[in-house]
């Protein structure tokens, strides 16, 4: 049956990649001989997607049901797949092209005009203006632009086999990869788009299929609000973000990049001090995308939609938005023109994060949900990565702009680490979850004494190591990537973030301090929480039947497993070897990727730079980020929750020893602690949630029952007394229609002598 299915995923994906293969190469050879540039190969990343979407809607609903549709083409699985494969395809001649040089990717590429008006200016004259789509492409757009495509690529490819075996998703999986479609154009679009205005209008689309995918499952109740909460809390941050961009169209009369980074000053007509407040609401709408304090209640329930939505979210798109755009801000506070004016929003950026990623750590120790602990450390390693921008802005504005190009690439590189480890993370978690709960169908049937049992919840599992050999290898570089331990991934852009932000405290920024305190304990408690995830679910006895009985049989699910997991293990420290964060913080006309030397060398110089960093705060910091994250706090989450398996039960050597090692360190009863006050704080999330809904019960919604009544007495009642009055007149006029030519002629005659008596009156 495996091989089977195995035969069946290749037979359906070998076609796509080759044919993917084939135009890459045909592209690369001798674009220009068919008339290919690169314009409209970005063009065609945003349109294959777009065009694709309502395909997949249409046909998915006039074929709903057929063989061809449901197996070969898995409800538009492989539609969807090949699309996005295009799109990758097309992302990685773009990088091809930006290296080589072939491209004037510095200059402005306007594909077409949207909309043509005219617009008043002096004197009263009329200028011909237009709004124009256009693509801006560099190494952070395309570094972000690969990540995007990429992973959802890789998650698509998981969500074939997510989607279509489960019998729930049976006949509507179309409107799935439809709107994943979308979602995945809405954040391609963002990235290449050469003004805020195209940014934000992609924004919204991102919004929008958020709220959709959230609520797949929309007769679900706790789906139905968690999709509400996300649109509503994140159109918050939207709605200020508006009204930022208001404010700077006030001050350059223009949105598109090439005007603003072109001359930020605009000749000196525009000054640091202007920029303060448009810049701080734009931030707002960041806070809110990417789930940052306070605007950080939605992600968790996100997690009500399906779990390949969820890796999309958190790892591909959606929250990796907010991001970006602080990012494109960040050429503004490198303006020596405003230097100092533009520090105090800097710092507050890296406050921010700090108190995110201090907060969502602490409430990760109590979650039980496997998807819910990932989504806290999504908004902690995010809150990171803000933490990072933020010390990079905050150097730039004082004139540090070596050290800003360290931070910002160190914060772009890790935002690059965590979108791969995560996107497979929550793989992983899709796969246990999957696997968990056919493993229960399988023990107990459609028992309704049963129905209540959590395929989510760690407390139910214990001891898949020897089950899931796959994933649980995943799982385990994921959370390694995450944590930071020496070597594997995201260390290679956590120690920079968590260095440079004490470098800001070094080089005179004090109110700095307390942010990097934060990152720098939330470094072990990183450790400490992702640890416990795995060793809950991997390590020690299973605690149910459920989890005696699971199989890793679903081909569909591993390939993109171990892809991601190649590049978590060696992605990370081979672009730090090629010097990928002075790629990313560089100038972009003179960033380049290469090696210090050869090879040899330059794993020597690299190695020495991570652990032997220039300065004595720097080495003192690091050491400490490594013992705490690498040491102390998987130590600690060894005693809560490790142990050996079933005896008879033998996991794969490369988890073996640490799933043996957690069983060697003893054990340590936690259950008085759990049940404890702070305990009971952090499984209510701090009652910050609490608080937003009594403040919403106390003032907003008094005020929409006062709007609603206004609505239904006052605006509502003038329309129906404008439409009673209407009916009466028509009905009284009526009783003048008899039909008669004599009725007629006698009201015309009437009517003229009006007319007469009306103009004799006036003359």
């Amino acid at each position: 049956m495996m091989e089977e299915q195995n035969k069946s995923e290749w037979n359906l994906i070998l076609p796509i990649l080759i044919l993917v293969s084939f135009l890459f190469v045909v592209l690369r050879m001798n674009p220009e001989s068919i008339g290919f540039d690169i314009r409209f190969s970005s063009f065609l990343i945003v349109a294959v997607p777009l065009v694709v979407f309502p395909a997949i809607l249409i046909i998915g609903q006039v074929y709903k049901g057929k063989d061809l549709w449901k197996h070969q083409l898995k409800e538009g699985g492989i539609v969807a797949l090949t699309a996005l494969a295009v799109t990758l395809a097309l992302t990685i001649w773009l990088i091809v092209e930006f290296f080589a040089h072939h491209a004037h990717f510095g200059e402005p590429q306007a594909i077409f005009d949207w909309i043509t008006f005219d617009l008043l200016v002096e004197d009263n004259a009329l200028s011909e203006s237009a709004l124009s789509f256009g693509i801006w492409i560099d190494s952070v757009s395309l570094t972000v632009l690969f990540v995007a495509t990429f992973l959802c690529f890789l998650i698509c490819w998981f969500a074939i086999g997510y989607m279509t075996t489960d019998s729930i998703n049976e006949d509507r999986n179309h409107r799935f990869f439809a709107e994943f479609l979308l979602f995945s154009m809405g954040m391609f679009g963002m990235v290449l788009a050469d003004s805020f205005l195209w940014l934000f209008i992609f924004w919204e689309i991102m919004g929008l299929c958020s709220y959709l995918l959230i609520g797949f499952y929309w007769e679900k109740p706790s789906a139905a609000a968690a999709a509400k909460k996300a649109f509503l809390t994140t159109r918050v941050g939207d709605v200020f973000l508006m009204v930022g961009l208001f404010m700077l169209y006030d001050l350059y009369h223009s949105l598109e990049f090439a005007v603003i980074f072109g001359d930020p000053t605009l000749g000196g007509a525009v000054h640091g001090a202007d920029l303060q407040w448009p810049l701080f609401f734009m931030f707002i709408g960041c806070v809110g995308k990417s789930a940052q304090f306070p605007l950080h209640v939605w992600l968790p329930d996100a997690m009500e939609g399906p779990t390949p939505v969820s890796a999309l979210i958190h790892a591909a798109t959606m929250v990796n938005a907010g991001l970006y755009l602080v990012a494109r801000m960040f050429p503004l506070f490198s303006e020596h023109h405003f230097e100092g004016d533009l520090s105090d929003l800097a710092m507050l950026i890296a406050w921010v994060g700090g108190i995110t990623a201090c907060m969502a750590a602490f409430i990760a120790f109590v979650a039980n949900d496997i998807k819910r602990v990932l989504a806290y450390s999504t908004m902690s390693q995010l809150a990171y990565i803000f933490t990072g921008l933020g010390a990079a802005c905050w150097f730039a504005n004082e004139g540090h702009h070596h050290l800003a190009a360290v931070a910002f690439g160190a914060a772009l590189f890790h935002l690059f680490n965590h979108a791969m480890a995560k996107g497979m993370l929550f793989m992983a978690s899709g796969s246990v979850i999957h696997e968990m709960h056919h493993a229960h169908e399988h023990v107990h049937g459609h028992d309704d004494d049963h129905h209540d049992f959590d395929a989510q919840d760690m407390r139910n599992m214990g001891g898949l190591a020897s089950k899931l050999p796959v994933t649980s290898i995943a799982m385990m570089l994921g959370s390694m990537s995450i944590i930071g331990i020496p070597l594997i991934g995201g260390f290679w852009s956590k120690e920079g973030i968590i260095g440079q932000t004490w470098n800001v405290y070094v080089h005179g920024g004090e109110m700095i301090l307390f942010p990097a305190l934060l990152v720098l304990a939330t470094a072990g408690m990183t450790g400490f929480y992702m640890s416990r995830m795995w060793f809950m679910t991997f390590a020690g006895k299973p605690k149910t039947e459920a989890a005696k009985h699971v199989h890793e049989d679903t081909p569909w699910i591993k390939t993109p497993l171990v892809t991601l997991s190649l590049v978590t293990a060696f992605g990370g420290m081979l672009l730090a070897m090629y010097d990928f964060q002075h790629f990313l913080g560089d100038n972009p006309d003179t960033a380049h990727l290469g090696l210090h030397g050869d090879f040899l060398h330059g794993l020597i110089y690299t190695l020495e730079h991570a652990f032997l960093p220039k300065g004595t705060t720097l080495k003192l910091v690091g050491w400490t980020a490594i013992l705490l994250s690498a040491g102390l706090g998987p130590f600690i989450a060894a005693r809560m929750h490790g142990g050996r398996l079933d005896d008879g039960e033998v996991a794969t050597p490369m988890v073996a020893w640490l799933v043996d090692l957690s069983g060697s360190v003893g054990h340590t009863d936690v259950g008085e602690l759990a049940e404890g006050g702070f305990a009971q704080a952090l499984h209510n999330r701090l009652y910050i949630d609490d608080f937003y809904e009594y403040l919403i019960a106390k003032t907003i919604l008094p005020l929409a029952k006062i709007s609603a009544w206004i609505d239904k007495n006052w605006i509502d009642g003038v329309i129906k007394g404008i439409e009673s009055g209407s009916q009466s007149t028509s009905t009284w006029l009526r009783q003048f229609t008899t039909g008669r030519a004599s009725d007629y002629l006698l009201m015309a005659a009437i009517g003229m002598l009006a007319i007469v008596g009306i103009l004799w009156g006036v003359v």
